[in-house]
C-alpha cells in the first residue's frame, strides 16, 4: 500500500479517536463537574474566627457543593459586629492561613476579598490614615451672580482649583478666570452685564463607610492601597497562589453615593485625549452652555472613564498578572442604564480585569435588562469566563430554593460561567445581608448540593468558546454622556439619569424575553478599530476563540452619536448591511463642530433628515446593494420582529413561548471545540412547550444539568426553511428547568 495512504488513515484514525476520547471525557465531566466550576461564595465574617469555627464551617461548606470560598472581612459599626482578629492583623493572618490549610486539605480553593467591607479602597482604614493625600476628592461648583461693571474678590479653598469660569447670563459668553487667582484669592474686573462668577474646586470628599476610601482614578493612590492589602497577602501566602488561591476579588470600584468624584490629573488627561482646554467649559458639567455642549460633555466623561479605567481595575489586574492570578470584581451599577455617574463607561472599566463580573443583586431580575453589557464587554476582550456576583439582598421571605435557580439560569443565558454566590455567615444567626445561602439555612441547606452540581455542569459547558449573535446593538454612550449633568434637577436615582430618547435597555429586554434572539452591545468608540470589519452584509467581531459576525446593527434611541461611528455604519449599509434604528434619529454629534455630518449621514443611511422626522411611521430605505435601513419610532415586539425578518435567526422558536411576568424563558447559543452548545431555560412557573429549529444539520443529545443524564430527544427532523437546513426538535421545560442540547 502506498506510503501517503497509510499516513492519511493513521491521522484520520488519530482524528477519530481524539474525538471520541474528547467527547467522552466531556459526557464523564458533565456527569461528575470537576470542582472548579462549583460554586465558591462570600463568607462574611461578623464574629470571632477560631482555628475550629473556621474548619468545621469549610468542611459543612465543602459537604453541601461548594468547593471554595471567598472570605470577607466585616467593619464594626455600632452594635454591628465585625471581624475579628482585625483586619490585616497578625491575629487575622493567622486564622488566614487556618484558611488555607483547611483548604488545602478539603481540595478547596479561595477567592482573595481585598479590603475590609466594600467597597474596597479603603485597606481596613489604613489607607486614610498613612496616605489622607490620596483619598477620594469630589468636584464642587461654587457660584455667584453679579451685576458689572465691578471687582469680584473672593477667597478660593480647594484642595485644587480646577477651573474659574464667569459665562454672560444673557450671551452665554464665557471668561476662564482661574489665572486671577493669588495667595488663594481671586479678584476679578467684571464687565458690564450680568455675570454668573463659577469656581470648580475639587475638593477632599467625606465618605459613607467608616473608613475614607482611595482616589480610584489617582495610580500613586491605587499604588500604596495595593501595598496596603494586595501586597501584604504576596508576602505571606504566595506560595498559595496558582493553586489554593487562583483570583482576587473587587467591590464597587466607582462612584457609588459620589457622583462627582474627580481627581486632579483631571485636565492634563483631558488635553491629552482631546487636544484642548477643559477649563472654559466646565460650565457644561451644570448647564447647557452652547450647540455644542453634548460634545463638550463627552469629552469630559470620556475622560474620566479612561482615568478610572487606567487606575484601580488596571493596576489591580497587572498585580494578578504579575502573581499568577486573576482578578474579578464590579464597579456599581454595572447595569444600570447610565454609567456615567456609577463607572464612567463599563467596557472601558473592564479593559484590563481578566474576569469580567455581573452584579446580580438587590432583588430577583433587579437590573436584568442591562446584564448583557458585561458579557458583551467580556466578548470585546476576547475572556471566556464571565463571573457573577448573586443573591445579595434578595429578599428573605421570598427566597427559596427554587429562587437559587431562577436568576442562575437567566445569568447563564446572559454570558455567566462562573457563581459567586452571596453569600454564607460566620455566624448564620446574625445576618446583615439577606438571604442567607450556607450550610446553616434550614430551608435551603438541602436543596444546595443538587444546586451545586447544576452550576458545576452548567459553568463547565458554557465556559470559553463562542457565542453566537448576529445582532449588534449600539451601546449609545455618547448619547448617555451628552445628556448627562451634575445638576440632576429631578434628584433621580443614580445610575437611572438618562434622555427621555433613552431605550437601548427596553431593545435589550424585547430581543432577549419576547422575540428571543441572541445579541452583543457593541461599543461605538471600540467600533472604530479594525477589530471591527466590515463584510457583504456583516459586521464581523475578530477574535480569535469568541469572534462573532452581526447582520444587523441597531441604533437604539438617541439625540447624540459620533459621526465617525456613524460613517462606518454607513459603509455597512452600502455594503448591504442591515440597519435598525428606533424611537429617535440622532442630529448631533459627539465631537465637536459635526452636528451637520450626522445629519447628513443620517438622510443618506434613512433618507429623511432627523429633524423633520414623523415620530409615528415607520419608515425604511433601501440601496442597490442590498443595504436596508428602517426606523421605527415606537419599538414594540411586533415591529422590531418584523424588521428582523429578514434576517433569519440561528435558533427558532414554533410557537415563541409567550412572556410572563415572573419569571423568563431564554437560551444561549455557542459553538466549543466545533460543538453546537444550546441551552434552554424556564426560570418561569409555567411549562414551555414548543418545537425548536436549530440552522444546519445537527445530530442532538439532550444534557440535563439537574441530573447530570445525557439523552436523545424525541421526534428529530431535518426541513428546509428560508432556503436552509434546519434541525427540528420539541422542547418541552417544566417550571424552574433548563437544559443543554448538544451537537456530536
Amino acid at each position: 500500500m502506498n506510503v501517503n495512504i497509510l499516513l492519511r488513515l493513521a491521522l484520520f484514525f488519530w482524528v477519530f479517536t481524539s474525538i471520541i476520547s474528547c467527547s467522552a471525557k466531556l459526557e464523564n465531566q458533565f456527569k461528575n463537574p470537576p470542582r472548579q466550576y462549583k460554586p465558591m461564595p462570600f463568607w462574611h465574617i461578623n464574629d470571632s474566627m477560631t482555628t475550629e469555627g473556621i474548619r468545621q464551617q469549610m468542611k459543612d461548606a465543602n459537604d453541601v457543593g461548594f468547593t471554595g470560598v471567598s472570605l470577607l472581612p466585616l467593619a464594626s459599626s455600632g452594635t454591628k459586629k465585625g471581624t475579628s482578629p482585625q483586619f490585616l492583623s497578625e491575629g487575622y493572618f493567622k486564622c488566614y492561613q487556618d484558611l488555607l490549610n483547611v483548604a488545602g486539605e478539603l481540595d478547596m480553593k479561595v477567592i482573595v476579598y481585598d479590603d475590609n467591607d466594600f467597597p474596597s479602597g479603603m485597606a481596613g482604614g489604613k489607607l486614610e490614615k498613612e496616605f489622607p493625600e490620596y483619598t477620594m476628592k469630589r468636584l464642587d461648583k461654587i457660584e455667584k451672580e453679579i451685576t458689572g461693571p465691578a471687582v469680584f474678590t473672593d477667597t478660593v479653598k480647594a484642595v485644587k482649583l480646577m477651573a474659574a469660569v464667569a459665562m454672560n447670563t444673557k450671551t452665554l459668553q464665557r471668561i476662564e478666570i482661574s489665572s486671577f487667582v493669588k495667595d488663594k484669592v481671586l479678584s476679578w474686573q467684571v464687565p458690564a452685564g450680568t455675570w454668573k462668577i463659577m469656581l470648580f474646586p475639587m475638593v477632599k470628599d467625606s465618605f459613607h463607610k467608616k473608613y475614607l476610601c482611595v482616589d480610584f482614578m489617582d495610580t500613586t493612590g491605587v499604588r500604596h492601597l495595593i501595598n496596603l492589602t494586595y501586597d501584604v497577602y504576596a508576602r505571606r501566602f504566595s506560595r498559595y497562589f496558582g493553586n489554593t488561591i487562583k483570583m482576587t476579588f473587587f467591590d464597587d470600584v466607582g462612584f457609588w453615593r459620589h457622583p462627582h468624584n474627580w481627581t486632579g490629573t483631571f485636565n492634563e488627561k483631558f488635553k491629552e485625549l482631546n487636544g484642548y482646554d477643559p477649563k472654559p467649559y466646565y460650565p457644561a458639567l451644570w448647564y447647557n452652555i452652547d450647540p455644542e455642549t453634548e460634545a463638550i460633555r463627552n469629552a469630559f466623561f470620556k475622560t474620566r472613564a479612561e482615568l478610572l479605567a487606567e487606575g484601580h481595575p488596571k493596576l489591580v489586574a497587572e498585580w494578578n498578572a504579575r502573581h499568577g492570578l486573576k482578578s474579578t470584581g464590579h464597579p456599581p451599577g454595572n447595569y444600570d442604564p447610565t454609567p456615567i455617574d456609577m463607572n464612567a463607561d463599563i467596557f472601558k472599566f473592564y479593559r484590563y480585569t481578566q474576569v469580567p463580573l455581573m452584579d446580580a443583586i438587590i432583588n430577583y431580575q433587579f437590573g436584568q435588562n442591562g446584564h448583557k453589557l458585561i458579557s458583551s464587554a467580556a466578548d470585546y476582550y476576547d475572556r471566556p469566563v464571565v463571573s457573577t456576583e448573586i443573591y445579595g439582598a434578595f429578599r428573605e421571605a421570598s427566597f427559596d430554593s427554587l429562587m437559587l435557580y431562577r436568576p442562575m439560569m437567566e445569568l447563564f443565558a446572559r454570558g455567566v460561567n462562573f457563581v459567586i454566590p452571596h453569600g454564607m455567615w460566620y455566624d448564620p444567626t446574625r445576618v446583615g445581608i439577606q438571604p442567607l445561602v450556607s450550610p446553616y439555612s434550614e430551608k435551603l441547606k438541602p436543596a444546595l448540593p443538587a444546586y451545586s452540581e447544576f452550576v458545576g455542569r452548567s459553568c463547565m459547558l458554557l465556559q470559553g468558546g463562542r457565542r453566537v449573535s448576529e445582532i449588534g446593538v449600539m451601546y449609545p454612550f455618547e448619547e448617555l454622556a451628552g445628556w448627562f449633568r451634575f445638576d440632576n434637577p429631578e434628584n433621580i436615582r443614580q445610575g437611572f439619569y438618562v434622555s427621555p430618547e433613552t431605550d437601548y435597555q427596553e431593545i435589550s429586554n424585547l430581543l432577549t424575553n419576547e422575540i428571543r434572539r441572541d445579541f452583543t452591545f457593541v461599543h461605538p468608540e471600540f467600533f472604530l478599530e479594525d477589530k471591527y470589519q466590515i463584510g457583504k452584509g456583516s459586521v464581523k467581531l475578530n477574535n480569535r476563540e469568541n469572534f462573532q459576525e452581526y447582520k444587523v446593527m441597531i441604533i437604539s434611541g438617541c439625540n447624540t452619536i459620533s459621526y465617525l461611528t456613524l460613517e462606518k455604519l454607513k459603509a455597512f449599509y452600502d455594503n448591504g448591511g442591515t440597519i435598525i434604528s428606533t424611537t429617535k434619529l440622532p442630529h448631533k454629534s459627539s465631537e465637536l463642530g459635526a452636528d451637520d455630518k450626522v445629519i447628513s449621514l443620517v438622510k443618506e443611511i434613512f433618507g429623511v433628515n432627523p429633524l423633520e422626522t414623523d415620530t409615528v411611521s415607520i419608515l425604511s430605505n433601501n440601496n442597490s446593494k442590498g443595504g436596508k435601513a428602517i426606523f421605527i419610532p415606537r419599538p414594540s415586539k411586533e415591529s422590531l420582529q418584523t424588521a428582523l425578518s429578514a434576517i433569519p435567526a440561528d435558533v427558532q422558536f414554533e410557537p415563541n413561548p409567550a412572556a410572563v411576568e415572573f419569571g423568563k424563558f431564554s437560551c444561549i447559543h455557542k459553538i466549543r471545540d466545533g460543538k453546537h452548545i444550546f441551552y434552554f431555560a424556564n426560570s418561569s412557573n409555567e411549562t414551555v412547550d414548543t418545537e425548536v429549529l436549530l440552522r444546519g444539520k445537527l445530530n442532538i443529545e439532550n444534557w440535563n444539568p439537574h441530573t447530570g443524564t445525557i439523552s436523545k430527544p424525541d421526534k428529530v427532523a431535518y426541513i428546509k426553511k428560508d432556503g436552509q437546513i434546519y434541525t427540528r426538535c420539541k422542547l418541552n421545560l417544566k417550571g424552574v428547568q433548563s437544559t443543554f442540547w448538544t451537537s456530536k
